[in-house]
């Protein structure tokens, strides 16, 4: 063999072991969404961080986005990406509150912190290494990759000109203002997306609070409900998450915990920046189709903040975690309050 030969046949082997390296370093990553993709902000979210993660991470990271149901139930996605089955779930932590209390308070605060406030506790104030702690325990690592403006106050087969009118409704809410509708007389059903529409067409369900007005658009709520109240009081910003199973997460590189980090952050500003257009023109489509736009009364709105009040105090007394978030997140509120306050 001559010398080019061999300097040819050197770089050929040379090359095959750097892909057979870099091949053994990659990752495939199984997501299955909580919501359709095609859904505005929630579902469309799963899909742009599952693009910017291919582009961002060429061979070493492969990703395979599956939309809700496909692979299990949306409302257990966390129990399969806790047991392994599933790599990582695309939900928000809403979905277990019933199981770990704290974590509501990272998915929407009723009469709480905005989108821009919400972002600065996460990632200035504390909020992400509490929640990590949280999910930790569970064999669960967490990643914010979602933030969405204001949700609407919900849609509703009856009128609501005093709380009275709320008593031995069935309606689905989810989180802390379940609690507080409870608090109101409301019988509470926490539904899957999917489940809502059918639900409250046939009157399982009296009303439902979902999203904003575009995601609430593709729903086609307003062809079974005729009420449909603004603003919402109960997510004045809702952050959607990210979870990987930890041992999952352990096995990849710090690379690829920072190309997963980055991605999320980028879907964080994409969602929050694109349904302002959608809101309005769903807003526009929902009166075209005869919905009545209502608001809260003031009577119905204080009745919810002072059950709000009652509700953030009792699972504060009853669980630790809850308190020690609850904490973190008021004292950062506290900080901002003067810029927070004068900056509009």
């Amino acid at each position: 063999m001559g010398y080019k030969s061999k300097l040819f046949a050197g770089v050929a082997s040379l090359s095959l072991l750097a892909a057979q390296a870099f091949a053994a370093g990659s990752t495939r990553l199984e997501i299955q969404s909580a919501w359709p993709l095609t859904l505005p902000a929630s579902g469309a979210s799963a899909e742009h961080f599952a693009k910017q993660l291919e582009v961002s991470g060429a061979d070493s990271l492969k990703v395979r986005l599956y939309s809700a149901g496909k692979l299990v139930p949306s409302l257990q996605i966390f129990d399969a990406v806790q047991q392994g089955t599933l790599n990582a779930g695309y939900t928000s932590p809403l979905y277990v509150a019933g199981r770990f209390p704290a974590v509501q308070l990272f998915g929407g605060v009723p009469f709480g912190p905005d989108a821009l406030e919400y972002v600065g506790w996460i990632y200035n104030g504390g909020g992400l290494d509490i929640w990590r702690e949280i999910y930790a325990k569970q064999g669960v690592v967490t990643v914010p990759c979602g933030i969405m403006d204001s949700e609407a106050g919900g849609w509703y087969k009856f009128e609501i000109n005093s709380i009275d009118d709320l008593k031995g409704k069935k309606i689905r809410f989810a989180g802390l203002a379940g609690e507080v509708m409870k608090k109101s007389g409301a019988s509470v059903v926490l539904l899957g997306g999917g489940d809502i529409y059918p639900n409250l067409e046939r009157g399982v369900i009296d009303g439902t609070e979902f999203s904003m007005p575009a995601i609430d658009a593709a729903m086609g709520f307003e062809k079974v409900a005729p009420y449909y109240y603004l603003p919402g009081w109960h997510q004045p910003a809702a952050i959607t998450e990210l979870i990987i199973n930890k041992r999952k997460w352990d096995r990849m590189s710090a690379q690829q915990h920072a190309l997963i980090e980055n991605a999320c952050k980028d879907t964080m500003l994409w969602t929050v920046t694109s349904t302002s257009v959608a809101n309005s023109e769903a807003i526009e489509k929902f009166k075209a189709a005869g919905t009545e736009i209502k608001s809260f009364p003031p009577s119905v709105l204080e009745k919810f903040k002072s059950s709000t009040d009652e509700v953030l105090k009792e699972q504060s007394e009853k669980n630790a975690d809850f308190k020690r978030v609850l904490d973190s997140l008021n004292a950062y509120r506290e900080k901002v309050a003067l810029w927070s306050k004068n900056r509009s």
